[in-house]
Parts: structure tokens; C-alpha cells; sequence
């Protein structure tokens, strides 16, 4: 039961001092809790009304940006945004409140912040909208993300001085068959100068001088391309992404690998994805460094049997996922040397270091794909990958 209420006849209220003081503890405790609450969260907290001003900076936004809160509280929340993104924030928030279509709201991404001192940062941002509050209010929690990225990029960066340190052992390994590759359109140059000195000498012979200079040019050519596809190869590059025609990729990289001479004593059967000619969004020289890996472990499998032949073959695993096989039909692998597959510097060959295979695992897990093995029947090993793709209209 209440307690009895004091009735003044002057004002006509009712007199609940006590009621009034609880109330007044409660509310106070509330926001004594509720302050509390924001500056012990590690992320930034910020409030902003529908004009974008900012109502609420928390502790952990106040260091993160750099700025006190007297100097954030009533200002445009664009004073935290690098120009690029400032320029889109009013209209994001104008089309939000216009048609109610959230492209930001409720949803997370990674954007940049800006410092007091001008530095920008990456930042991860979520927000979402106050409802039942007495005007339109957002909430927007920031991380800062900046020692996530630099290990991103420090894990990328030793991931590329890994491949690129992969390619050079690899080109190191072929020395004997790049000479050859070399050999053959020198030695024809110098055969086709040769004649056409002689055919000079013995004179009226223009059409036969003009036609063995067509195939000096031709041969220089062949030469160059040779050159071309080595240097594209092992050059220290930083990874970039192109869309990549796949199919022209493998018969680049199976070109490629004719430096090899191991590969005349073995036919090489490609099979491309046809009609559907798939398209991936890749680094053209890190796919085609996996596809020479798997291509030269297949024939390191097939060494001792004269005419196998080594099956490429690509094809959709569904209208999104393309996978690149290469088949063999050696020895095949035992148990323990296939669980160790993909682990660095374990290798059964004599000269090998052992990293060509966890090379190749990193870079299909960084292009989105897997990197697989099985047996071929009746012998030997499939090797596959498998990556996002669209087909190419």
C-alpha cells in the first residue's frame, strides 16, 4: 500500500518528496551506469542525429581519433572522414531517411577514419539506428583496425617474396633445359645467316635470300617469346589481380613448360572447359606458377616411364567454381609421404626444397580456391585447384 499523500490546497498536487528523490536516484544511477559502460568499451562509440551531428563520442573514440569530446559533441561526424568518404556520408544518410533502403545501416564495413593531425587509419564500421528515441539518432561503433591490416599486408608481402623465391628454384632447376629452349633458334639463326651469305655469293638468288630472312625473323621471334614468358615469370613483382582468361592461361603455362626437356619423352594432353570458357578474377603469374608446379611434379612422377602421358584438364565444378586438374600415371604416393604433402620442406626429391606445393596451397587460399589430391586409376595421382570463376560471354 502507498504511502499517505500531503495534499496542498494552494497548488492542488500531491507531495511525494520521497517518490520523487528515488526517482531522481534511479535516473542518475542509470546514467552513471550507462557512462561507465561506454568508456570501458575497447571500440568507439558515437551518436548522431539526422543531420549528421555528432551527440555521443565515447573514451575509446576520443583516443582513437584524437580529438576531446567538447571538441566532436555538435559537429558534422564528416570531421572524422577522409574527403573521399565524407563526400558520401550526407548521402548515404539523405537516402536512407528518403527511402528507408539501408546501404550502410546495419550492415559492416571496412572504411578509413581521420585523426586530428590529418592521418588516416582503417577503420571497421557498423551502424545502426536508435529507435523510440524522441528524433532520429544513429549509433556507429568504430575498431580500429590498423594492426590487422599491417599484418595482412606483412603476411601478403611474405607470401609474394616466398613465391617469387619459389619461381627462381624452379627456373634455377630447368637452367639445362632453358639453354635448349634457347639453343634450337639460335642455332637455326645462325644456320639460315649462314645460307643466305652463301646464296648472296653465288648471286641471282633474291627470292631464296628474301625467304631465309623470314625465317631468321621467325626464329628471333620464337626466341624472344621464349625470353618473354621466363622474365614475366620469375620478375619480383607485387601481386596484382586481372581478369584472366583461364583456358589461354593453361596453354600459356604448358608453353612454358616445354623448357623442360623431360616433357619429350611424354605427350601432354590438354582438355579445356568448352564451350564455357571460364574467366577468374587472379594474378595470371601466380596461377600459372601453381599450374607449372603441378605439371613438373607430374613429371617427376613419370620419369622412369618412357611415352606416359600427363593429362591437364579443366572444367566447372559448377556455374561458379572452376577446377584445373593435372593427371598422372607414375607410381603414385604412399600414405606417409601424403599426408605431408603441403607441409614446407618435406619433399622425396633429391634437390628439391620442399616448398613448391605449400607455395601453391597459399596462393589458391588467397585467390579464394582449394588445392587437392587423389589417386588415378589404374596408377599414379590427380592433382586439382579449384577457383571462383564466371564464364566469359
Amino acid at each position: 500500500m502507498l504511502p499517505a499523500e500531503k495534499y496542498n490546497p494552494v497548488t492542488k498536487e500531491t507531495n511525494q518528496p520521497e517518490m520523487r528523490s528515488n526517482s531522481k536516484r534511479t535516473i542518475q544511477d542509470a546514467n552513471e551506469t550507462l557512462n561507465a559502460l561506454l568508456d570501458a568499451a575497447v571500440d568507439g562509440l558515437v551518436v548522431i542525429d539526422e543531420k549528421g551531428r555528432v551527440e555521443l563520442f565515447n573514451s575509446a573514440a576520443q583516443k582513437m581519433f584524437m580529438y576531446s569530446s567538447k571538441e566532436v559533441l555538435g559537429n558534422n561526424i564528416k570531421m572524422l572522414m577522409p574527403a573521399s568518404f565524407s563526400r558520401e556520408h550526407d548521402g548515404y544518410l539523405a537516402a536512407y531517411l528518403s527511402s528507408g533502403q539501408a546501404k550502410i545501416i546495419g550492415r559492416g564495413r571496412k572504411v578509413r577514419g581521420k585523426k586530428s593531425d590529418g592521418e588516416e587509419f582503417p577503420i571497421f564500421l557498423s551502424v545502426g539506428e536508435v529507435k523510440g528515441a524522441s528524433h532520429k539518432q544513429f549509433v556507429g561503433i568504430i575498431r580500429d583496425i590498423s594492426e590487422q591490416e599491417r599484418d595482412r599486408i606483412e603476411a601478403q608481402e611474405s607470401r609474394e617474396r616466398l613465391s617469387h623465391a619459389s619461381r627462381l628454384s624452379s627456373m634455377g632447376e630447368l637452367a639445362a633445359g632453358i639453354a635448349h629452349e634457347m639453343n634450337q633458334p639460335l642455332s637455326a639463326i645462325s644456320s639460315y645467316a649462314q645460307a643466305s651469305k652463301r646464296l648472296l655469293l653465288a648471286g641471282n638468288n633474291e627470292a631464296r635470300v628474301i625467304d631465309a630472312l623470314d625465317k631468321i625473323c621467325d626464329q628471333a621471334i620464337r626466341a624472344s617469346e621464349v625470353i618473354k614468358r621466363l622474365r614475366t615469370f620469375v620478375k619480383e613483382r607485387v601481386a596484382q589481380r586481372d581478369v584472366v582468361d583461364l583456358n589461354a592461361l593453361i596453354i600459356e603455362t604448358v608453353n612454358l613448360a616445354k623448357v623442360d626437356t623431360r616433357l619429350l619423352d611424354h605427350q601432354v594432353n590438354v582438355e579445356l572447359s568448352q564451350p564455357s570458357q571460364p574467366q577468374l578474377l587472379a594474378d595470371p603469374v601466380q596461377i600459372q606458377q601453381v599450374l607449372l608446379n603441378l605439371i613438373r611434379n607430374g613429371i617427376d612422377a613419370m620419369e622412369h616411364i618412357k611415352g606416359a602421358p600427363l593429362r591437364i584438364q579443366c572444367k566447372w565444378l559448377s556455374n561458379e567454381t572452376i577446377e584445373v586438374s593435372v593427371i598422372d600415371c607414375g607410381h603414385g604416393m604412399d600414405e606417409e609421404v601424403s599426408q605431408s604433402v603441403f607441409t614446407p620442406f618435406k619433399t622425396t626429391k633429391e634437390s628439391g626444397m620442399g616448398m613448391g606445393l605449400p607455395v601453391s596451397q597459399s596462393i589458391i587460399h588467397a585467390h579464394g580456391g582449394r588445392i587437392y589430391f587423389g589417386p588415378n586409376q589404374p596408377s599414379g595421382c590427380i592433382f586439382s585447384f579449384s577457383l571462383p570463376a564466371t564464364i566469359i560471354s
